[in-house]
């Protein structure tokens, strides 16, 4: 199941490098409340390739959302999580085939452009009233379907580049401002979701011999990034001006998803 891989040792200037970048992840979701997954593989392709970046922020993710989880914990319902599950489920394989299926390039731009449409989801349904405009127009209560939708297409997006929360981003907010679920009733049930989908992420791609000793070695040396990262967020919360630090955060990925891009392409 584990490869060690001779291409695969162990460099301390890229790992060193890859913690500096899951602290700064860590930290701008202990204060914004999201930006972890699209900090870190927005940052982590520039300097290693798109694929052991997705492998060091699958471990990252599982401990991150387990943490969160379990200060929440009392609000999370089985019945609520099996829903995107359901999706989830179906979604992984279809996103662990389109990864092995793309080159280190094709992964980089499909990477750029999952952060840029995350970012505009961000702006759009969290930090202006477009969003809420919409949904406020729509008085139907939401209908189970969604959920497995949003699941399915989570699962596509985080097996093939490790990103999957445009689809919960739109199922999340409308369940917010639908009223039909609190606040650390949505967080529960999400990093439960998440910390599932990132497991299974990491289960499948051991099956298909991904997953090497050198990658999980390194997984666990940037573990202590994390924590200091995820506690110097939540120190900070309340001292700083959270809606200024969210602008500043969501016009650093999007400049973050354009360089991706751009460097990607060849010929420019």
């Amino acid at each position: 199941m584990f490869q060690w891989g001779a291409d695969m040792q162990l460099d301390p200037i890229i790992t060193g490098v890859t913690a500096i970048v899951i602290l700064l992840a860590t930290f701008i979701h202990g204060v914004a409340g999201f930006g972890a997954a699209q900090v870190a593989m927005g940052l982590l392709p520039l300097f290693r390739s798109p694929d052991s970046s997705s492998i060091i922020f699958t471990y990252v993710a599982i401990v991150l959302n387990l943490r969160v989880l379990w200060s929440v914990r009392q609000e999370f319902s089985w019945k609520d999580w099996l829903i995107p599950i359901g999706g989830l489920v179906i979604g992984m394989p279809l996103g662990i085939f389109v990864f092995q299926g793309l080159d280190e390039i094709a992964l980089r731009i499909a990477i750029g452009f999952t952060l840029a449409v995350g970012v505009a989801l961000i702006i759009i349904m969290r930090m202006t009233d477009l969003g809420k405009r919409w949904m406020e127009r729509r008085s139907d209560s939401l209908d189970k379907k969604y959920g497995v939708v949003a699941g399915l297409l989570a699962g596509i997006l985080g097996g093939s580049v490790a990103i999957p929360g445009p689809p919960m981003i739109l199922y999340g907010t409308y369940l917010l401002n639908s009223e039909e679920w609190t606040g650390n009733q949505t967080k529960a049930v999400f990093t439960a979701f998440f910390g599932t989908l990132m497991s299974y992420r990491l289960v499948a791609l051991a099956l298909i011999g991904q997953i090497t000793l050198p990658l999980s070695l390194e997984a666990l040396l940037v573990m202590p990034a994390l924590a200091i990262g995820s506690g110097l967020g939540i120190l900070v919360y309340s001292r700083i001006d959270e809606a200024k630090f969210r602008w500043l955060v969501v016009v650093g990925l999007a400049i973050n998803a354009a360089l991706l891009i751009f460097s990607s392409i060849p010929g420019l």
